[in-house]
């Protein structure tokens, strides 16, 4: 324990030091490609705004623990920030790691926290204070991409005080680290519980590549555990601890390794399975739903991204740079090269690899939330409508995590608590 203590003290003094030997964040799988133009609509819809490369989820981030007086202090350095931008449109863009830099004024206010934690003597204050270090942690690794380097240490410092929350408290459930090997590389996911004792049906959790690993408390917390349920979260390739893997055609092989995994754990119920995901990780999940229907009892999608944007230039056009950064980053691709990387994302689409023919009908339940008029994922809705036996299809009033985001929680929980039971 004390090696790691002095590993994250060493982390936080590296990090502190106003100096940057990386990239800043916005070249990185992006070697001189210019911001695209894009359909302002969709833009909002997608959490985007105006002169900034990454998404500002203010909502989401509070509603996650965060304090939005800490969040808009930050938000307000980095806009008013003189120093030299990468690209000079996008307030988030300082180059040097110091003031103004994106990385480095989240990852302040993440370590006021952790200063105020050590002083309190209070579990519950200790643990909040833990929690909200982590948060802001992980907005400033957002949006998370292979070789960040900075971003990659803000977010093991987002996962060890993630994990120093339980340690504190004794009030939030059982959490483990769970390991399992893939494709000749370890894995790990992140497990909540009620308890150890009793046994619990299992949600299994697929982060998207905007989301943190330690994004999904309050859902376990508030939602799930409540009725008895645990939660399971997994990072899709290419991401956190599953870095080294590849986002390729197939997947959901991991997804099926990790519920094999679960097999082994007491408390488990592993014939009572749930699967939770959205956007471009609800490729895989769906996949998985498809392919291994004898693993998943019932099936949650949010935006689902399963055909259209992997083979609809006109809609691939549209995307917003620090999504097509993203995108690439997890294929080894380069989104400089965006004409040439188009033709090669199409064979993740599900139904260019013969998948949604519609011709059998798939076991588990699915749950189907959508935004109103967004167009990116509308036909992929009726896709899945056309592929599975009960499903179930709802739409959103909105794109980001604000008005009725909580409402299409509830719908969440009242549909795992209907389909799995609670044990």
């Amino acid at each position: 324990m004390s090696a790691e203590i002095n590993l994250m003290q060493n982390l936080s003094e590296t990090l502190f030091k106003p100096r940057r030997e990386s990239v800043e964040t916005s070249l990185i799988s992006n070697s001189g490609c210019a911001l695209p133009e894009i359909d302002f609509a969709l833009q909002q819809s997608l959490g985007f705004a105006p002169h900034w490369y990454r998404q500002l989820n203010r909502f989401y981030w509070t509603w996650l623990g965060g304090n939005l007086l800490d969040i808009d202090e930050a938000l307000a350095k980095i806009a008013v920030s003189r120093s030299e931008r990468t690209r000079p449109t996008c307030l988030d863009t300082v180059d040097a790691y110091g003031p103004g830099n994106w990385i480095y004024e989240f990852n302040t206010i993440a370590q006021r926290r952790v200063q105020q934690a050590s002083i309190c003597t209070d579990p519950e204050r200790k643990a909040h204070h833990y929690r909200m270090a982590s948060r802001y942690f992980a907005i400033a690794a957002y949006p998370n991409l292979k070789g960040d380097a900075l971003a990659e240490q803000s977010a093991l410092l987002c996962r060890h005080y993630y994990r120093a929350i339980f340690t504190a408290s004794q009030s939030c459930g059982y959490y483990s680290e769970e390991s399992f090997n893939y494709a000749g590389h370890k894995i790990s996911a992140y497990l909540h519980s009620p308890d150890n004792t009793a046994v619990h049906p299992c949600v299994v959790v697929i982060g998207t590549y905007e989301q943190s690993c330690t994004d999904f408390f309050r859902f376990f917390n508030d939602y799930l555990r409540p009725q008895g349920i645990a939660i399971l979260v997994l990072e899709m390739p290419g991401h956190g601890n599953c870095a080294a893997l590849k986002l390729e055609p197939q997947s959901s092989d991991y997804i099926k390794v990790a519920l094999e995994h679960l097999q082994e754990l007491p408390f488990i119920d592993a014939t009572n399975i749930g699967i939770y995901a959205r956007g471009v990780a609800a490729m895989a999940a769906l996949r998985l739903c498809l392919l291994e229907p004898q693993y998943v009892k019932a099936a949650v999608f949010i935006n689902p991204l399963i055909d259209r944007v992997y083979v609809d230039a006109a809609v691939l056009a549209n995307v917003p740079l620090c999504l097509r950064s993203s995108l690439a980053n997890r294929m080894d691709l380069d989104a400089a090269h965006w004409d040439t990387l188009i033709p090669q994302v199409q064979i993740l689409s599900l139904k260019k690899q013969g998948l949604l023919t519609g011709g059998v009908k798939g076991q588990p339940a699915i749950l189907c939330l959508h935004t109103k008029g967004l167009q990116l994922c509308a036909e992929d809705v009726k896709l899945i409508e056309r592929s599975f036996k009960q499903v179930t299809t709802k739409s959103l009033a909105t794109g980001g995590f604000g008005r009725g985001s909580l409402q299409m929680l509830k719908a969440v929980q009242t549909f795992f608590v209907e389909k799995l039971g609670t044990s």
